[in-house]
């Protein structure tokens, strides 16, 4: 059986870049590409699961990427590969019974979808968000906004006539 039907490093690498470009309250990003990825790849890392610069990569075994980023009360998280396809696999397969169960409705047919179409398929800005989101918290922490509607400002009275959109409402 080949591997062609799997969701690739690059596909989940677009959805963290979606999530980050979305989410500017978010600080300190930092990009590396120095985990392993494949089958039986956590036998390169060492005790403190840090891989070898050095390691010999297996076939099926290749070099992904991480992102590390802090939330705005200093706390530290970090997306990879593994953890976006964590995410993904929450939504897909959790059991949805609140009304936001509709809002993965799209995810959950991309995720089916035959590589190929899936490959050609975009996301929105929304649910790169709420697959990170999953990932992350295992919970939607805040509602993206979604295409056609407003996101809510709920300080928009204290802005004044004439203020900046709401702080990653430009362009979402």
């Amino acid at each position: 059986m080949g591997s062609n039907h799997l969701i690739s490093d690059e596909e989940t690498r677009k959805i963290a870049e979606g999530f980050l470009a979305s989410s500017p309250w978010l600080g300190d990003v930092t990009w590396a590409e120095n985990i392993i990825i494949g089958t039986d790849a956590a036998n390169h890392a060492g005790f403190d699961g840090q891989f070898p610069k050095d390691a010999q990569l297996a076939e099926g075994q290749k070099w992904s990427w991480t992102v590390r980023f802090t939330d705005p009360a200093g706390s530290e998280k970090s997306l990879s590969h593994e953890t976006v396809l964590a995410g993904l696999t929450r939504i897909v397969y959790g059991d949805h019974d609140s009304p936001d169960g509709w809002s993965y409705i799209g995810i959950r047919q991309w995720f089916t979808e035959p590589a190929a179409e899936r490959k050609r398929l975009a996301l929105s800005a929304a649910d790169h968000s709420r697959i990170c989101q999953k990932a992350l918290y295992d919970k939607i922490v805040y509602e993206p906004r979604t295409d056609g509607f407003p996101r809510s400002d709920w300080f928009q009275d204290q802005r004044g006539p004439g203020a900046e959109p709401l702080n990653g409402a430009e362009g979402q």
